[in-house]
């Protein structure tokens, strides 16, 4: 086992393989892919290659760019991913008469749903503008126009599709868990300044009175950016969390590990130190702030025991940055187009990681490689590297479905800092044939089934 029980305050994960896909990217000839029928498909398709593990991107919902990293709640999810259109669900919510099943989930779920439901409906009746933007009286939770019958129906109708995303999920993981994969959920480090978060507890961030950001996130310049990136979320206000025991915080990680069988920390050295940028500066104008570092994760693991927890902790790290990780025994990530050296002379992942060939924010392999070694054939050195990766020390494996399929950049997820085509790919059926019978037999011939 890797990372077993006892090791920090990390839950066990299984040796074995995965893919990285997200929900919109399964295929589906119909549109983009949902958690209806195609996500069932993929299982099958996963169970067949022989994987233990699926990997997706937040659920949440997205921000204009179709960012799931970014969006109007940190616990709600995209209505979007459901496989009704809008219309279907507003004709099946007008027939619905509720029951115990869905009063049991609104009044588990109410911390967070009453308030994203009031923000989805306001939303719509100021014109999808920024709350801050809003009339005085609905800039303050709970707002004067909840008592306003059109509003109050709208937010029935989003308390409705959260829960149809609740039985549908639960569909799913039952599904998925029938069939031997374990799902790899994604939590993002920051919520949007535009979202019902900051909306309803702006006492939690760093926001002025009127909700506008004081101090923003971001990264210093690094790989993926020369500059630096200026990401625009409001930070946290650590003081204030640790005072009520981070209990927004236990909220978010009681919600995620009741969607998923583990979770990926986004941007975890965020946790031990962040990037600090005042409002309207460029990132280079930044500073690092210490985080709340493992006081959080040992509350955390005091009140659900050992946390089934990925840390994403790529880019620059600190000697207290991997002391944060050793110390909770996170597994960390390993992407081997960040190893320091030729892989294909030998990829040997740093000790207590996921490897990875490529992350959502990566070249395709099949394109890195065509840039690394411009004398090789690009899809034949992708599968070489691929294998490299399979059979290293590494316990845990996981491969974005575009690196299975050996695809080039023509199918890369996101390019950081930038907007255009990101977060738009969506994989094909045809691209899909023969994909699980030659991903088990990698997977057989690398001893990871």
């Amino acid at each position: 086992f890797f990372r077993e029980e006892g090791a920090g305050l990390a839950a066990e994960m299984p040796r074995g393989s995965g893919v990285l896909c997200h929900i919109t990217s399964l295929p589906d000839e119909k549109g983009p892919g949902n958690i209806g029928a195609p996500a069932k498909r993929f299982i099958d398709f996963l169970a067949a290659a022989g994987q233990k593990y699926w990997q997706i991107l937040p659920l949440n919902p997205t921000d204009e760019h179709g960012s799931p990293y970014a969006g109007a709640s940190a616990f709600a999810a995209n209505p979007a991913l459901l496989p009704e259109s809008e219309a279907e669900l507003r004709a099946a919510f007008r027939a619905f008469e509720g029951g115990a099943d869905y009063e049991t989930f609104c009044e588990n779920n109410q911390s967070w749903l009453e308030p994203y439901a009031l923000f989805t409906a306001l939303r719509r009746k100021h014109g999808y503008r920024a709350w801050q933007d809003w009339p005085e009286a609905d800039r303050t939770y709970p707002p004067k126009s909840s008592e306003d019958a059109e509003v109050r129906a709208e937010a029935g109708f989003q308390t409705y599709c959260q829960y149809r995303f609740h039985v549908l999920w639960t569909e799913l993981r039952t599904y998925a868990k029938e069939k031997g994969v374990a799902v790899i959920g994604d939590l993002p480090m920051y919520v949007s300044a535009d979202s019902a978060d900051v909306w309803a507890e702006r006492e939690l961030f760093t926001v002025d009175a009127d909700g506008r950001s004081r101090r923003c996130a971001g990264v210093p310049p690094d790989y993926f950016a020369k500059e630096g990136q200026l990401w625009g979320n409001p930070l946290y206000d650590w003081d204030r969390m640790k005072a009520d025991g981070y209990d927004w915080w236990m909220r978010r990680l009681d919600r995620v590990f009741a969607l998923y069988d583990y979770v990926r920390l986004d941007h975890f050295r965020g946790f031990e130190s962040f990037w600090s940028i005042p409002a309207g500066e460029k990132a280079t104008e930044g500073k690092w702030v210490f985080g709340p570092g493992s006081d959080l994760f040992e509350q955390a693991k005091a009140r659900f025991g050992p946390l089934p927890v990925l840390a994403e902790d790529l880019g620059s790290l600190t000697p207290a940055v991997r002391g944060l990780v050793d110390k909770c025994g996170f597994p960390g990530t390993d992407v081997v187009q960040f190893f320091d050296g030729d892989p294909m002379e030998g990829y040997r992942p740093a000790p207590g990681k996921v490897a990875y060939t490529g992350t959502h924010d990566n070249q395709t392999l099949v394109g890195w490689c065509q840039a690394r070694y411009p004398d090789a054939e690009p899809t034949e050195a992708a599968k070489r590297l691929r294998r490299i990766v399979m059979a290293s020390e590494a316990e845990v494996v996981i491969l974005p479905l575009q690196d299975v399929l050996g695809l080039g950049d023509e199918a890369r997820m996101n390019t950081p800092g930038t907007t255009g085509r990101n977060w738009a790919w969506q994989a094909k059926e045809q691209e899909m044939e023969g994909a699980a019978e030659a991903l088990r037999a990698l997977t057989e011939e690398t001893d990871r089934r």
